[in-house]
């Protein structure tokens, strides 16, 4: 009898699931707080989308089809222009839009290089009517929320 009570309570001491550990409950704002550092707010899950881009399956092939529409957009615009200058020119000029949660694209800031400053209000109207004719853009996505979210896109302008 003595033994069966030695091996029962060995059998209780190793099978029992004991919990020694004391839980701390946190408040609402200590969870916030902590969900907050783990945040990256300098990405976003989903960039913004065009309704060309919406059959794409891959998040990478979605966020490279809007940049190339876009590139594409600008392109063309520049092309429609028909600016003729009577020299070569190649400067970049940095364009700053903002998308917001409603999928409006706005312009921040045009920095447009030195060698170009003289066609500053050629370059500004063809950036504005490139950014007002854009196709439908749905919003970027950051953690299932629709978020505002701001791009820096540096261009190539080149007369040759």
């Amino acid at each position: 009898m003595r033994k069966t009570v030695l091996i029962f309570s060995f059998f209780c001491f190793f099978t029992c699931d004991l919990d020694l550990q004391i839980s701390k409950k946190i408040s609402v704002e200590e969870f916030v707080d902590e969900e907050m550092k783990s945040f990256n707010w300098s990405q976003v899950d989903q960039f913004p989308l065009f309704e060309n881009c919406l059959e794409i399956s891959e998040i990478s092939k979605k966020n490279t089809c809007f940049i190339s529409t876009i590139s594409d957009s600008l392109r063309l615009n520049f092309l429609k222009n028909n600016l003729v200058l009577n020299r070569t020119l190649v400067d970049t000029v940095n364009i700053k839009f903002k998308v917001n949660k409603k999928g409006i694209v706005a312009i921040e800031d045009i920095e447009i290089g030195d060698k170009i400053i003289s066609y500053k209000q050629i370059v500004n109207r063809s950036f504005t009517n490139t950014i007002a004719n854009l196709p439908k853009l749905y919003p970027a996505i950051k953690r299932g929320q629709e978020v505002d979210v701001t791009f820096n896109l540096p261009i190539l302008i080149s007369t040759e």
